[in-house]
């Protein structure tokens, strides 16, 4: 049975009883701790005192009477130091316990402990009425339904602990190659960058970090500095300054009908922030605190980069592995940017670590202001830009410019060329096409020029291709189009210099001044030499020398000018009727859908046609909805969903997003219409692996399902089914949108999925509206009704070989 423990209020204790005749003697309260004198009340004058008390007395009781509120249980669990314990006698201790008493003494409640054997017991007991209120657990940790989560308190995160005396160790960069030690379970570290040694526990692996020679410890930062400043013997110490991506906020949990409690913990909670509280409960166990990371400022940049290169002897640099001509993971076709960032290294006299990114998680200006790289290559000069709804002013430092872009013209061979824009002014520009929604899009229509608008750069190239147009304006980049289209008989104006242009340089963080210093002196000689223009030339991409007139730091601007024939927008027309969601897309007779222009098995922007998964399910929801399909092809590393949808406006409805609170005030998500989760991977034949066999997972991916199995870290889904295939592991985890789709591509007939009993690694997929379109959103929700009831969603996720799970069923 769970045990009850009750922390009770404090009475006074009794007073002496009162003298006959003489004087009695009432403390006087000591002023500054200097005085203790006391005052002496006659005896002839007590009297009045007493009647003073007794009236004092008389409303204490009647106070007493009122109904006293009943006192308030608290899910805690043993053993989970810092944030909770109980003592041999029962008593409870830990950061997460003087919270919840604190928050009983604000709010006038006695507070009593059931405990809990795990979290998912508590989660159990809460909807069960056993207690009120669950502590120390991540926000959004618990169950998706029937709890609701008070405002974080604090932020936590993983830590790197290494010896006291060693220096120049600032994040899991520093460490590569390095023996660092992990708790099984807890976290996935590349074993290409590390030597990963594992324990068992939280103390084996701080108690053993000596004797198994450890360089570094990634772990709990909360657990490592309550058990550090419990066992001052150990001669190690936390990274001062250090943010992970590993990182999440603290928040307590109530039943999610109990909106009274959650007003008042929320206000408790806020009470104990401004009196400091909150700050002494950690500080009193030895746990720096840290505040909520959702209301945190970015970290401060460290303006010493430059020097931590030089210690370290390697330059990192983030890039997409798959996004030529700049960058690939492809060794054979690097991308110039990375064939650049190679030659930069070795001319400063370092080793280069490129660090890809998850393109669809990161960015690599992201990554940049995370300081989790050292620069960032290819960015254009322009302090006006947006990186995902952030505005980068002052927070970026632009190099020097390495070379100049923007946009060109494309004819078809043997055309006569033109020298300027200005050549295809009035009629001769109703031939003239353009990727709709671009910079040239923009600029043409502004200066007045008839322009036919196409989904994509491929498009474009294809109607010129046809006949269908006489020119094409298009990024810079679409040489390297060009060049892996040999079919289309095209070829870039010659000699034209782009009238839309700008300047790219290399981005660093604000106060890296003598790192800048380096990069100039570097790029400098390397456009001086033709290193840069060589590198552009292997790719097919026109190289242009920095444009002198915009500077190193002068925005991509564009002139003003006659609209031209299109209407005059200096008078908004409007009306008091609203014109949002369903209305707006069937008087247009269309549903704009985005969908990434690169991501297979969801979608791809290929030649002769568009397909993909979720490609598929947008035609036939604008089926559903009575319209037509028009796609906005994006990438996906550009901005997030929200930005396309609420600030950009740049379609109606995004598919396959999981829904998300952060989000939850700029856009709706519709009911889902799929369910992925996590399974097995393992050879035909085999069966489900067993509780100590090792499993495959791909680094960076966080799971949930797979607490206390021992990892390998894999660096793509390719590779752990090609490693499963050729027997290399027993298993992997994988996820089920892409494993077996891969798995039918590349490994026909030697894989099989299995299903992962009880797997907490399940997400709903959803498509997100505009806030304001809740009637488009309940029309999308009426549609992947039918279409699941139909089965015409299960033959759309069979002819992609990708099990269907129907949110209805997996809900039953």
């Amino acid at each position: 049975m769970a045990q009850m423990q009750t922390s009770n209020g404090l009475f006074p204790p009794p007073q002496p009883p009162l003298p006959k005749g003489g004087s009695y003697e009432v403390p006087r309260p000591a002023k500054g701790a200097v005085r203790n004198d006391t005052v002496r009340i006659p005896t002839s004058r007590l009297g009045c005192v007493l009647g003073l008390f007794a009236g004092l007395l008389s409303l204490a009781n009647t106070q007493a009477e009122e109904p006293k509120l009943k006192p308030l249980t608290v899910c805690a669990i043993p053993a989970t130091m810092p944030r909770m314990d109980k003592t041999s006698d029962g008593t409870p201790r830990g950061l997460d316990v003087a919270l919840a008493q604190q928050l009983g003494r604000l709010l006038n409640r006695t507070i009593e402990f059931h405990w809990c054997a795990n979290p998912d017991c508590a989660w159990h007991c809460l909807p069960a009425g056993r207690c009120d209120l669950v502590i120390g657990q991540p926000r959004e940790s618990g169950p998706r339904q029937g709890i609701a989560w008070s405002v974080p308190y604090a932020g936590a995160q993983f830590g790197l602990v290494i010896p006291r005396d060693t220096k120049g160790v600032q994040s899991l960069a520093d460490l590569h190659g390095k023996r660092v030690g992990i708790v099984t379970g807890t976290v996935v570290l590349a074993e290409k960058d590390h030597t990963v040694a594992r324990f068992k526990t939280r103390e084996e692996l701080l108690d053993g970090f000596s004797s198994a020679k450890l360089d570094a410890a990634f772990m709990d930062a909360d657990f490592a500095a309550w058990y550090l400043h419990e066992h001052p013997e150990l001669p190690l110490r936390l990274v001062a300054g250090y943010v992970p991506r590993e990182h999440w906020d603290m928040a307590l949990a109530v039943r999610g009908n109990d909106a009274g409690l959650l007003v008042d913990v929320n206000r408790a909670l806020a009470q104990l922030a401004e009196s400091g509280d909150l700050r002494r409960i950690y500080a009193d166990h030895g746990v720096p605190f840290r505040p909520p990371f959702t209301e945190r400022p970015r970290p401060k940049t460290a303006p010493n980069t430059w020097r931590h290169i030089r210690d370290r002897g390697e330059m990192v640099v983030s890039f997409d592995p798959a996004n030529l001509p700049y960058s690939s993971a492809k060794d054979d076709r690097p991308g110039f940017d990375v064939e650049l960032a190679r030659t930069l290294a070795e001319r400063l006299g370092v080793k280069l670590r490129i660090d890809w990114i998850d393109i669809q998680r990161e960015t690599a200006l992201g990554k940049l202001l995370q300081q989790e790289c050292d620069l960032v290559l290819g960015t254009a000069i322009a302090p006006n830009a947006v990186e995902d709804d952030e505005e980068l002013a002052g927070k970026i430092l632009y190099s020097r410019p390495y070379y100049g872009t923007g946009y060109v013209l494309v004819q078809r061979k043997g055309t006569a060329a033109v020298r300027a824009l200005a050549d295809l002014k009035g009629t001769k520009s109703q031939r003239l096409g353009t990727e709709a929604g671009s910079v040239a899009d923009y600029s043409l229509r502004q200066r007045g020029y008839f322009r036919r608008l196409y989904r994509n750069q491929l498009a474009t190239l294809k109607a010129l291709s046809d006949g269908d147009l006489d020119y094409a304006y298009l990024w810079a980049n679409t040489g390297w189009t060009l060049h892996n289209s040999p079919d289309f008989p095209l070829e870039l104006v010659p000699n034209y210099v782009p009238e839309d242009r700008w300047n790219i340089a290399v981005a660093l963080r604000p106060g890296d001044d003598e790192l800048k210093q380096q990069v100039d002196k570097v790029l400098a000689v390397l456009a001086e030499d033709g290193t840069v223009a060589r590198a552009l030339a292997r790719y097919h991409v026109p190289a242009f020398p920095p444009f002198p007139e915009l500077g190193e730091d002068e925005p991509l601007k564009h002139p003003r000018a006659d609209r031209g024939p299109e209407p005059q927008m200096q008078r908004v027309q409007t009306s008091k009727t609203r014109y949002d969601g369903l209305a707006r897309i069937r008087s247009a007779g269309e549903l704009v859908v985005g969908l990434d222009q690169n991501n297979l098995p969801f979608s791809v922007a290929s030649q002769p046609k568009p397909s993909g998964l979720d490609y598929e399910i947008a035609a036939l929801l604008a089926e559903q909805l009575g319209v037509t399909l028009r796609v906005y092809w994006a990438y996906s590393s550009h901005d997030s969903y929200p930005s396309k949808l609420a600030s950009k406006q740049l379609c109606d409805v995004i598919l396959g997003v999981i829904p998300d609170d952060r989000f939850a005030q700029r856009v709706l998500y519709s009911q889902p219409y799929y369910v992925a989760s996590y399974q097995w991977v393992v050879r035909s034949g085999d069966v489900a692996p067993g509780e100590r066999d090792p499993i495959a997972v791909e680094e960076g991916v966080a799971v949930r399902g797979l607490k206390g199995r021992e990892l390998r870290s894999y660096p793509s889904t390719e590779a752990i089914l090609e490693a499963v295939a050729a027997g290399r592991i027993k298993a992997g985890y994988v996820i089920s949108t892409r494993g077996p789709w891969l798995a039918h591509q590349e490994f026909s007939g030697k894989l099989t999925f299995l299903p992962v009993a009880s797997s907490d690694d399940r997400f709903p997929i959803s498509a997100a509206v505009r806030k304001t379109d809740r009637d488009l959103k309940d029309a999308i929700d009426r549609a992947w009704t039918e279409l699941d009831r139909s089965g015409r969603l299960a033959e759309v996720f069979a002819r992609w070989h990708i099990p269907y799970e129907s949110p209805q069923s997996s809900s039953k």
